[in-house]
């Protein structure tokens, strides 16, 4: 047992109604907080869905082992299909946005138009396996919409000045960074880890696994490795890839912004798993969306 000093004791007496009253102050100020930005009036909701590719080898970047590929039109993925949309249908979207560049919006509505009337689709330059065709164009036809929406969009373009690029970028051409080999040999064993699941596993179990909030971050996590090229003064390593990433999900979030027409929207997003931590974040963080969890429709 330890004994305090009634110097002490009473010091922390005399304090603590204070350190409580903070407490209750900044619960107060939250509050307050909330009032101030509406946050208890109803908004838009979004569900985001995040997906693998279910066209597999023809879109992934990271190649699969052959003996783990996955035939999402064989019989048994397609039944793990049909009840994942059921699942998602509770939701009632008055939108499904998906992972297509809105340049071939036409496009892809001249696809759906057909998909409606129970025209084949196979032989016109797209893969029926895609997701956007599995999950996208089945909900969309079982609830009755008209359309669905493409939002995927691309991170700007930057010309580095000749000073950055003559100056800074070759200063640091040489530089080495050990840790980046030693968690690129852990996030190869984790893809295998994916590779192993996603064929083991059935579809709604799997879309679990990839939407739970510890595999939404470990998706980014490989390229917060490769931004300690540089220097203090100079941190390049930040300038790469991840800068571009970051701002390609914001672009995809405004373009959720776009098609959202008020309050009553319930928007559903059905993209690739990788984006899911940083569009998670967004939409959080934005005043006109809530966002609904996604594992109520998973399990």
């Amino acid at each position: 047992m330890i004994l305090l000093k009634p110097t002490i004791l009473i010091l922390f007496l005399l304090s603590a109604p204070q350190l409580f009253a903070q407490s209750a102050a900044t619960k107060k100020a939250v509050k307050r907080l909330d009032e101030i930005l509406e946050r208890n009036k109803p908004v838009a909701e979004v569900l985001l869905l995040g997906t693998f590719h279910f066209a597999g080898e023809k879109v992934d970047e990271n190649t699969t082992p052959e003996n783990l590929r996955i035939n999402m039109l064989g019989d048994e993925r397609q039944r793990e299909i049909q009840r994942l949309v059921k699942r998602v249908s509770a939701f009632r979207p008055t939108k499904i946005a998906v992972e297509v560049s809105p340049t071939r919006e036409k496009y892809y509505d001249s696809l759906y138009s057909e998909y409606k009337l129970g025209h084949k689709l196979a032989g016109k330059g797209i893969d029926t396996a895609d997701e956007t065709f599995q999950l996208g164009f089945r909900l969309a036809k079982m609830l009755g919409h008209e359309k669905i929406y493409p939002i995927d969009a691309q991170p700007f373009r930057f010309k580095l000045s000749p000073q950055d690029s003559v100056l800074t970028f070759e200063k640091f051409s040489s530089q080495r960074d050990t840790s980046y080999a030693y968690w690129q040999k852990k996030y190869d064993s984790e893809k295998r880890f994916q590779d192993t699941l996603k064929f083991r596993l059935p579809l709604n179990e799997y879309l679990q696994y990839l939407n739970a909030p510890q595999k939404r971050a470990s998706s980014i996590g490989m390229w917060l490795i490769t931004t300690k090229k540089g220097d203090n003064p100079h941190p390049i390593g930040a300038d790469g890839f991840i800068t571009r990433y970051f701002n390609r999900n914001v672009r995809i979030y405004s373009n959720v912004q776009r098609i959202t027409n008020g309050k009553h929207e319930r928007i559903l997003v059905i993209y690739g798993a990788t984006h899911m931590y940083l569009l998670n974040q967004i939409f959080t963080a934005s005043p006109e969306y809530k966002v609904v969890d996604v594992m109520k429709y998973l399990n």
